[in-house]
């Protein structure tokens, strides 16, 4: 959906019928700028949606033959030979409009740069078309046309965006991954589905992308996102594009004893990207996802003074960007550690660079309520997050909370910057494009409660994905769906885990519970002796902690489910599978994964008076009868592209319950067992997603040979030895 200004009419045309034959005029200047061109092919597919005929396309100006009307796609500077477009002054503007050429009647969407002649487009596919922004992750037809009637009414003029970089970081990306990985190894993801990406993040006029976790800074689809006008920029694992989830073996990591080494790898990140166009990112964290002093054995031991060594690394990392892009965007990372020494008041920021706070992946900012965001600054927010205890495959994070969350920063003028991890897309597709419409115009929202805001767009989205006689049914239903007990603000019991959780911690917790006390039990051990020993093991789960979770819960799911089931019933045929993945599925994962987990957590109590393995066992059977029918709602939402979507489920797990499940039941019956895991890594998701560095060629921080040296500082330290 699009929030935008619209005003008046341009007096000549009021209305305007176009078909499958109303012809094209594109400029070939503008044709021949490739992110443009990009989206021209993009709207004649949308197009040929609509109409069902490839559109007529006259080079820079109609046909003398041709009186009719016409459709005016490009930049002012490329068309202002035909039409005054009209369009605001300023970056990424556009308009769409009604108007009159020499001859003829027109329907204009004309932009200022390269990325307005692009929103222009879309603008016009979406607006004019009726083609979903997101169609590519909602599955969304356009409604077959003879004609179009196009108004006064349509007209759209841009106003500047909120925020002036918006974009998505592509992060955890398993699904991606698993359905549409590189076949040549460059990449995680294949360039085919990297551009589906981008076109949609365009279509929802973003305009920025951390395209994968770990990508070195010669990465092939940073040439994509250049042929597509994205700017690239880097998250807290990637400074400056360096890949630190592939650190060398045997090379020492320290800006206190080998700081040659790592400015060294820096310049040559830098290097390899200049050409770019890129929102850089500084911070000094360690090797993989870690802080520094976890790599470095000399690193200090006290905040003050790690605060200061990550200090100096900032600081030289903006004097060589400043080296090779004097005009660059900086932005330092202050996730986790380095955002907490900034709020203790010991991290300096290097002077012109913008601070970008993060939230802590459940949508709640990091930024002492916001008493040291300023003017100019930014943010990294979580719609999908990891964790153990997020959403990995459905919906979690209410609009409401990021209305309320990031209202400050458009009120304080820090609205630089904005990275929202969007991991697979697909599972959170709502809140995705909710998200990304607030980057591009918070105005609408800002001027409601964040409840109602989140009410009226929800109206608004389902309405576009269902129709508008069920819109305000379905938006009842996620609010109903958002009340889940452990996924409010706050739990109704807060004790480990607050609140605002996503499905993903039922899972982990269920196996959490197998893992502790499955093997004792199989041995018949009492189950305070299991307890002691596994005591102060890692991510060891208790039983009480499962119980805080689990509160209110019982009872509330029956509710939603029979809802859900209710209003399934009134789905449009057309709309029933998409139904089945964004609410089906997503309810009964968290029903069932409930469910599951307190028949265990009963059968732990029933254990502890009985200690009868066997009956532990048959309830072990029942929590698997659940996680099949987690399974089966699942396969109910795999069709057409997304046909193994949920084999590639790989951090929230649950086909590792299963396995579990019939392990343990096996071991207490003392029957054969395959596996507690699947695959040939054991269901590793950053086995299989991050595998492709184990081919890169030996160059370091580079992928590919042809990129240049790797680190001479210290190849030339081996050659004095």
């Amino acid at each position: 959906m699009l929030f935008i200004a619209a005003i008046g009419v341009n007096a000549q045309v009021t209305s305007l019928t176009i078909n499958g034959d109303t012809p094209w005029v594109i400029a070939e200047a503008d044709y021949e700028n490739m992110p443009i061109q990009k989206a021209i092919r993009d709207v004649e597919k949308d197009w040929y949606k609509v109409f069902g005929y490839p559109p007529v396309i006259f080079h820079d100006k109609p046909a003398s033959h041709w009186t009719g009307p016409v459709i005016v796609f490009g930049t002012t500077e490329n068309t202002k030979h035909l039409i005054d477009a009209k369009v605001p002054k300023g970056k990424e503007q556009f308009h769409v409009f009604l108007g009159a050429l020499k001859n003829n009647p027109a329907v204009v969407a004309v932009g200022a740069d390269t990325r307005g002649a692009i929103y222009g487009l879309y603008t016009f596919s979406e607006e004019i078309l009726g083609i979903d922004p997101m169609y590519i992750f909602t599955d969304h037809v356009p409604k077959k046309q003879t004609e179009i009637i196009v108004t006064s009414q349509d007209e759209i003029i841009s106003k500047k965006p909120t925020f002036e970089n918006r974009g998505w970081f592509i992060n955890d990306e398993e699904l991606h991954d698993g359905m549409h990985r590189d076949p040549l190894g460059g990449n995680v993801i294949s360039m085919e589905w990297m551009d589906k990406i981008l076109e949609t993040l365009l279509r929802c006029k973003g305009n920025m992308i951390i395209p994968e976790s770990a990508p070195y800074p010669d990465a092939t689809v940073y040439d994509l996102c250049k042929r597509r006008a994205v700017v690239v920029t880097h998250h807290h694992v990637t400074p400056v594009g360096l890949n630190m989830m592939d650190w060398p073996k045997n090379v020492p990591f320290s800006f206190i004893t080998h700081k040659d080494i790592l400015i060294d790898a820096w310049t040559k990140a830098v290097i390899a990207q200049k050409d770019q166009e890129i929102a850089w990112v500084i911070g000094f964290r360690g090797e993989s996802d870690g802080a520094f002093w976890n790599s470095d054995p000399e690193a200090p031991k006290t905040d003050e003074g790690r605060a200061k060594v990550i200090a100096e690394a900032m600081q030289m990392q903006t004097d060589i960007i400043k080296k090779y892009q004097p005009h660059a965007t900086i932005v330092a990372a202050l996730w986790n550690e380095q955002g907490a020494l900034y709020n203790k008041g010991l991290l300096k920021i290097p002077d012109g660079v913008s601070k970008m706070f993060a939230d802590d992946g459940r949508g709640f900012m990091r930024d002492d309520g916001g008493k040291n965001v300023a003017k100019g600054d930014g943010l990294y927010y979580h719609v999908m997050m990891q964790m153990l205890t997020q959403n990995r495959t459905t919906e979690a994070v209410p609009p409401a909370r990021f209305y309320s969350e990031l209202r400050r920063y458009v009120e304080k003028g820090a609205t630089k910057y904005a990275i929202i991890n969007v991991s697979g897309i697909r599972p959170a597709a709502m809140s995705v494009e909710a998200i990304t419409d607030f980057l591009w115009d918070a105005e609408s929202a800002l001027n409601k409660t964040p409840s109602n805001a989140m009410k009226d767009y929800l109206i608004d989205w389902y309405a576009k994905e269902f129709g508008t006689a069920l819109a305000i049914k379905l938006a009842d239903l996620r609010l109903h769906y958002y009340n889940i007990p452990y996924m409010r603000d706050k739990m109704p019991i807060e004790g480990q885990y607050r609140g605002a959780r996503g499905e993903h911690l039922l899972q982990f917790l269920t196996q959490g519970l197998l893992k502790r006390f499955g093997d004792g039990i199989a041995k018949v051990e009492s189950l305070d002796k299991i307890i002691e020993e596994t005591k102060g093991g890692r991510r060891t789960v208790d039983v009480s902690v499962v119980k805080e979770v689990l509160t209110e819960t019982a009872t509330f799911f029956p509710k939603l489910w029979n809802s859900t089931m209710a209003l399934a019933k009134e789905i449009p045929e057309n709309r029933k599978d998409y139904y089945q993945s964004h609410f089906m599925y997503q309810v009964a994962v968290h029903m069932r994964s409930a469910k599951a987990l307190q028949i265990i957590v009963d059968a732990c109590d029933a254990y502890a008076e009985n200690k009868d393995p066997l009956d532990f066992a048959k309830a072990l059977s029942l929590a698997l009868e659940e996680t099949e029918l987690i399974i089966n709602e699942a396969h109910k939402a795999e069709y057409g592209i997304w046909d193994t979507m949920y084999m590639h489920v790989r951090l929230m797990d649950f086909w590792k319950t299963r396995l579990m499940l019939k392990a343990d039941i096996a071991k207490i019956k003392g029957e054969p067992y395959t596996a507690e895991s699947r695959g040939y890594m054991g269901g590793s998701f950053w086995g299989s997603a991050q595998e492709y560095m184990n081919h890169a060629e030996g160059t370091f921080p580079y992928f590919y040979k042809h990129s240049g040296k790797g680190l001479t500082v210290l190849e030339n330290k081996k050659q004095k030895k």
